[in-house]
């Protein structure tokens, strides 16, 4: 008989400022597309993305199957009471910023902090850099981005462009493989 291939699914949130790109970085990994035209979210978004073994397997190390459950929720400070009850049960967290807006990088202190009220601070986290194909705009370095890391009790960082798909799936593999490492031993 035949082993069963083994597979997970993962709600991971995907947090920060409004127009942030948090949206368009969900479409690029899902879709592999790029909406010019900003909508913002209302709430929150959902999309489903599978991560197959072999590729989150790459790393040499074996990983089943991977589906996250990308929950991207409203960035602006009106939406915060509407926020709270999508954190809950969130295996993973992608705290997202604005290279050319340094107040969104500021920000993501607080939204760590309304997240830590629903979820364990050992919850796998990445930090997306996103918008650095806007080099001309660009206000945010990599070394201030780099620094924020620890501060967020993120696992890693990337620099991201939606537009482009720069380091998009990526950040979002390294962050499957954080959570299926995180997952207690099997007997």
């Amino acid at each position: 008989m035949a082993a069963t291939k083994r597979s997970y699914i993962f709600k991971t949130i995907i947090v920060g400022d409004g127009a942030v790109g948090k949206t368009s970085l969900v479409m690029m990994f899902t879709e592999q597309k790029f909406q010019n035209q900003y909508i913002m979210t209302i709430g929150s978004n959902f999309a489903l993305k599978l991560i197959p073994a072999e590729i989150l397997s790459a790393s040499g190390k074996e990983y089943p199957d991977v589906r996250l459950q990308l929950w991207d929720l409203a960035g602006q400070p009106h939406f915060r009471a509407v926020r709270h009850p999508f954190y809950k049960g969130a295996s993973g967290i992608i705290y997202v910023y604005d290279v050319t807006r340094p107040e969104t990088l500021e920000h993501l202190n607080g939204w760590r902090e309304e997240i830590l009220k629903q979820v364990p601070p050992t919850t796998p986290a990445i930090l997306l850099a996103n918008k650095v194909d806007l080099k001309n705009e660009r206000k945010v370095s990599t070394k201030e981005g780099q620094d924020f890391v620890a501060k967020l009790g993120a696992r890693d960082y990337f620099e991201t462009s939606a537009k482009d798909g720069v380091n998009v799936n990526a950040g979002f593999q390294v962050l499957a493989r954080a959570i299926v490492d995180a997952l207690p031993p099997e007997d």
